[in-house]
């Protein structure tokens, strides 16, 4: 459903809803246990019931109370865990969840048992490759029919290598299943790693859930043209990972607030007098979309933090150059703070934007010049030329995090800003519109 928002800048207090990132991590670890957890949260986006409906596919029992989820683990019978069993392959409803197919693909492998994975949107265009092929290295089997992927075979312990610019979800899902096996892993990332942030996130749950990795670093003469510190070396992530562990997360644990949600209100706060506060949100936390509150500050507005809330103001915004390799998904909305900012603002390392629920980098482009501002894309990387937004219907590509970035642009434009489709915002943050609308003009 399309939607017009009334230009101008807000005000208010926003209360955040619980990270994504954390519950799709906590949801797999509670099912993998050997006791039930209650996971307390504020919010559940789609994506979040995809991972919960699949996990429930698969055996677990998960059930959603005012602001908690209750998971009892999948069976487990002489140590081992017994997935439902079916004659046919058991269905996996991902949705447009990428994450949640790329999280479970290894655990179908660990429980051994067929599975087909039924894709929505633009999810069987988006990448698996190298993952599915190492996957099936050490014992899987995939076939595609279209939308659906079927998955069988047994995952084994082992040597397992990864590249570590395509997507880091390929990297957590091993991390997360491979302490589970049966055997012993090593697991070696190539360098770079990009959106390490995810995979520092997906170590932290796993030490909250009691398993054991072992991290070290390989080094190596850096590539041709990359820059690698004074010795031109680069390190490379390397972990030793011992098999048969069980994970046991406290049997009552907080999930905690979401920057990735929270970075769009950051984003309408740096573009008003008055400013924006967020409630609930972890100081301490190892999310990568944190760095949100350190580029607006770099970018000239006003960030302060006390007693659980956050608060973000404006001040006279410059544009800057910022490498969003680790942050893409902050992409889209401080795409429009640059467009009313002084200056110009080039953002590194967007490529991997282009293989999101939408091709994001170009629904960006095609916003800002919908909005008058001059934009120049490459392959990854965007230039905006700052000045000052208008106003004018955009293109949301069906993408919830355009749509979000069009509520921010409406926060700086002189004009109202039309979008085509307010719901796509439920994949990451159902709530988002109904925030939106708390917040005052001014």
């Amino acid at each position: 459903m399309s939607l017009t928002i009334k230009a101008g800048a807000r005000t208010g207090l926003v209360r955040i809803p619980s990270s994504k990132s954390e519950l799709h991590r906590l949801l797999i670890l509670a099912a993998l246990g050997g006791k039930p957890v209650t996971i307390r949260k504020r919010g559940v986006s789609e994506d979040i019931q995809a991972t919960a409906r699949c996990l429930t596919a698969l055996g677990a029992r998960i059930s959603e109370e005012a602001e908690a989820l209750a998971v009892e683990p999948i069976p487990r019978a002489e140590g081992r865990l017994q997935a439902s069993a079916s004659d046919a392959p058991l269905s996996l409803p991902v949705g447009e969840s990428g994450t949640t197919l790329r999280l479970l693909l290894p655990l179908a492998g660990l429980l051994g048992t067929s599975v087909c994975f039924v894709r929505e949107g633009r999810l069987a265009e988006r990448p698996l490759e190298p993952f599915a092929s190492e996957l099936a290295r050490h014992g899987m089997r995939f076939r595609e029919e279209g939308d659906l992927l079927y998955a069988e075979g047994s995952l084994g312990g082992g040597m397992y290598r990864l590249p570590g610019n395509v997507s880091s979800q390929y990297v957590s899902a091993l991390l997360l299943i491979l302490p589970l096996l049966k055997e012993d892993s090593v697991l070696r990332i190539d360098w770079p790693l990009e959106s390490a942030p995810y995979v520092r996130l997906t170590e932290w749950t796993l030490e909250a859930a009691g398993i054991k990795l072992e991290r070290t670093e390989l080094s190596r003469p850096a590539p041709k043209g990359a820059d690698g510190g004074p010795l031109s070396l680069v390190f490379e992530p390397l972990y030793w990972i011992g098999g048969g562990q069980i994970p046991q997360l406290p049997a009552d644990f907080r999930a905690g607030g979401d920057y990735s949600g929270a970075a769009a209100f950051f984003c309408m706060g740096a573009l008003s007098p008055t400013g924006i506060v967020v409630e609930g949100l972890d100081p301490e936390s190892v999310q990568g979309d944190k760095a949100i509150l350190d580029i607006l500050a770099r970018m000239g507005a006003e960030v302060a933090s006390q007693n659980g809330l956050t608060a973000v103001r404006g001040g006279k915004l410059k544009g800057g150059i910022f490498n969003l390799a680790d942050t893409p998904d902050l992409a889209p909305v401080l795409a429009m703070v640059a467009a009313n900012a002084e200056g110009n603002t080039l953002f590194r390392g967007a490529g991997r934007l282009r293989l999101k629920e939408s091709d994001r980098l170009e629904g960006i482009t095609e916003m800002l010049k919908a909005l008058g501002i001059q934009v120049e894309t490459k392959q990854d990387a965007i230039l905006i030329y700052g000045g000052k937004l208008k106003g004018g219907e955009v293109k949301t590509l069906s993408d919830h995090r355009l749509a979000m970035a069009a509520a921010v642009a409406a926060c700086g434009a002189d004009d109202n800003v039309s979008l085509d489709n307010e719901g796509c915002v439920a994949k990451s943050y159902t709530a988002f519109w109904k925030d939106f609308a708390e917040l005052k003009l001014g």
